[in-house]
């Protein structure tokens, strides 16, 4: 009687497609848009009860401006911690470093450097996905790839 044994790519999840990613990414600009537009809407309907009491400067204006930057930590810190977004948790996926483990806050913000770039273009870094790698730029650019959570 012969034992098998199980090499590294029989125990790694399978890479998540593109479809998945994708409605992950919808799943979690949903999210930040509620979020976001909560925060805007707090922080007028404050303004409005505080009346001459209120900062002399617009809060919502400033939750606007700094959108960009609450985006970029969303995903960052998620991704760190957890190696998943709650878009990507809801899809049942997650963010590995190439070989496993945890993803290194250096890496992690590579990776957001990396969907800037991947954007640039028409998106075309995203297409790559559509590839038998089933990883984007910003995966390749990162070291990292996505898979389904077991």
């Amino acid at each position: 009687m012969t034992a098998t044994i199980a090499t590294p790519s029989d125990l790694a999840s399978p890479r998540a497609g593109f479809v998945t990613r994708f409605a992950a990414g919808i799943a979690d600009a949903v999210i930040l848009f509620v979020f976001l537009r909560g925060a805007v809407w707090l922080s007028s309907a404050s303004a409005n009860v505080l009346r001459r009491f209120a900062p002399p400067v617009d809060l919502a204006t400033l939750v606007i401006l700094g959108a960009p930057l609450i985006v970029a930590l969303y995903h960052v810190v998620f991704w760190r911690l957890s190696g998943q977004t709650p878009g990507k948790w809801l899809l049942g996926i997650r963010v590995t470093p190439i070989g496993g483990g945890k993803l290194p806050l250096r890496r992690a913000v590579l990776r957001l450097v990396g969907y800037l770039f991947s954007a640039l273009p028409f998106y075309l870094g995203f297409l790559w996905i559509l590839g038998p790698e089933r990883r984007g730029f910003h995966d390749r650019l990162a070291r990292t790839e996505v898979v389904y959570a077991r």
